[in-house]
């Protein structure tokens, strides 16, 4: 237990100690204003003796002193207005000495923006003694001294650089010169010129050393990067431009002078790829377009001239600069009405044909070939509906193992469908004549008829004179008639001796006569021609088509077969359509 008495001990000496702390603090509070007031006093001294960094220095230590508040108001308001600036000053010197040191560019432009606002600042205050004492605290920091000599040797190795045509990154070096202060390059228009100066003397030496070591695909695409570069930076690069301009337009016309047309492709299409950079006008561009212009009326006049492979192949090169696939078209279906056996040679390109049959407008096709295969006893067929359509194409087997011939009949299936006539050795009768309709919907043959005779004549679209058939027309010269069911007997024109040999009747002209075909499966004759007329030759059966030739018709000539008036010949060792009366064979 404690007793009251000690109880009122403590208390006792609690309060002493607590009057005893409050008289040290008091005590220590008077000593404090009393430092305070000296030293503010000391520091008006030296305000008033115009020692202002003095004056500065003991007010900001009299101010490190919380007491009482002493000297004149108005006073201490300006003095306080001076510890700011140093402060700041002093602030910005911490930024940028580190910065400077690592080369820190950004940071350093930074602050060195930051010191010229507060410098503005500063002098536009009416006390003119904030900015003595501005200057005087920065340069005793070295803070204008510093940046100074940062961008003065800058601007000395980045110019020592371009002169030695070394810069290892050129857009770092650029971004650097166009971070330096306009003042140190004596004002904004000056820096302008320098830079410009400076850059193109860099850039007309490496156009020069690229053009000199590179190729045309390097030098442009260096030279467009440069001027990305500086556009990026906000510098004007029209000298540089031209600089461009004037090194490809003297290579493309090279190549355009030496009619090296894979190299004119080549450099169209990497200039093209640069266009960004170049001029809206630009000069190269339009000779680039000119001179595919012109390469594209040539490959037209080659088409015109039938001079296809030319003009596929021109169309080709051209692929790499614009979408040729609509004009090789264009090139490739006047080629195949020229030549419709390209139908046959693009669909069966390791087939040999022996002969080929072409023309136009027959069974729904607009163009048609139709190949003969003599060895495999095998027939093709391909055909071109129209311009926007794909080429149909089909074969068939013949089911004979002899030679035979194939003919294009005056029979027709129905109109433009005429029949096509197989005529092979037959096994009762001397030939099998087998009739053949190309059905282009169902890419297929269809065999409209088969009849063993010792001989066949058409006569028209629907009537045919057969000799002693096999069955119905047995040792008989009948007509017989082409419909729906194929060849139907119609009646008996003369009997025949059976076994006999009687000639024909010269009247009535073998098939073979008729169709201007030999027996020998080749589908021609040698005819002799009297006159000495001479005629077109043309690439169809029709004048629609092209004139390819001439032939006088004082001499043989080899028909292949006819059609409506047309023969189609051997001339110049190709194939060609004359239109004149069929004279008799010789």
């Amino acid at each position: 237990m404690i007793s009251s008495y000690q109880k009122s001990l403590w208390s006792r000496n609690l309060m002493l100690m607590l009057v005893v702390a409050a008289v040290i603090g008091v005590a220590l509070k008077i000593g404090w204003s009393l430092q305070k007031i000296k030293l503010y006093d000391q520091a008006l001294a030296y305000y008033e003796a115009k020692d202002l960094v003095k004056a500065e220095e003991t007010f900001a230590k009299a101010n490190e002193h919380a007491g009482i508040e002493y000297g004149d108001e108005a006073w201490t308001t300006r003095m306080s207005g001076l510890s700011d600036i140093r402060e700041e000053l002093e602030s910005l010197s911490r930024q940028a000495q580190p910065a400077i040191k690592d080369n820190r560019e950004e940071e350093v432009l930074q602050a060195y923006r930051s010191y010229q606002s507060f410098k503005r600042e500063v002098e536009g205050r009416q006390e003119a003694q904030s900015a003595t004492f501005f200057q005087t605290i920065s340069t005793r920091l070295g803070l204008e001294k510093g940046w100074s000599t940062y961008y003065q040797q800058t601007i000395q190795h980045a110019k020592a650089q371009m002169q030695s045509l070394k810069v290892s990154d050129q857009q770092a070096l650029i971004h650097t010169l166009v971070l330096v202060p306009d003042e140190f390059f004596g004002g904004t228009e000056k820096k302008e010129q320098e830079l410009e100066t400076l850059f193109r003397r860099y850039e007309t030496a490496k156009l020069q050393e690229r053009a000199d070591s590179l190729s045309f695909l390097d030098v442009i695409t260096q030279t467009a990067k440069s001027i990305e570069l500086y556009r990026q930076e906000g510098i004007s690069s029209d000298w540089l431009q031209k600089q461009l301009e004037r090194y490809a337009k003297g290579e493309i016309g090279r190549v355009i002078r030496q009619n090296d047309l894979p190299g004119f492709v080549a450099m169209a299409k990497a200039y093209r790829q640069i266009q960004n950079v170049l001029p809206d006008k630009s000069e190269v561009l339009a000779t680039i377009e000119t001179h595919l212009q012109s390469l594209i009326e040539q490959a037209e006049k080659y088409a015109k001239q039938h001079k296809f492979t030319k003009a596929t192949d021109l169309y080709q090169e051209l692929s790499g600069l614009l979408d040729t696939s609509s004009l090789l078209a264009g090139v490739d279906e006047l080629w195949t009405q020229f030549d419709p056996s390209r139908l046959l040679q693009q669909k069966y390109p390791d087939q040999a044909f022996d002969p080929v049959f072409t023309g136009s407008d027959h069974w729904g096709a607009k163009t048609y070939a139709i190949g003969v295969d003599q060895k495999e006893h095998h027939i093709y067929f391909a055909a071109k509906l129209s311009e926007n359509e794909a080429p149909v194409s089909f074969d068939q087997a013949l089911d004979i193992n002899t030679d035979f011939t194939l003919t294009l009949s005056k029979l027709e299936d129905d109109r433009e469908s005429p029949v096509l006539l197989v005529q092979s050795v037959g096994k009762e009768r001397a030939y099998v004549y087998t009739g053949l309709v190309p059905q282009l919907s169902k890419n297929s043959f269809d065999t409209r008829f088969v009849i063993e005779a010792d001989d066949l004549t058409v006569e028209d679209a629907t009537q045919v004179i057969v000799k002693n058939a096999a069955g119905p027309g047995e040792n008989e010269l009948a007509s017989f008639e082409f419909g729906r069911k194929g060849l139907e007997y119609v009646e008996k024109l003369k009997d025949l001796q059976p076994e006999s040999e009687e000639p024909a009747d010269p009247a009535l002209p073998s098939a073979s006569e008729e169709e201007g075909d030999s027996p020998n499966g080749q589908g021609d004759s040698n005819i002799e021609v009297p006159g000495n007329t001479s005629v077109d030759v043309h690439a169809g059966p029709g004048k629609e088509y092209a004139v390819i030739g001439q032939v006088s018709l004082d001499g043989s000539i080899q028909v292949i077969t006819d059609l409506d008036g047309w023969y189609q010949i051997q001339f110049d060792g190709k194939e060609g359509w004359i239109q004149t009366p069929k004279p008799n064979p010789s």
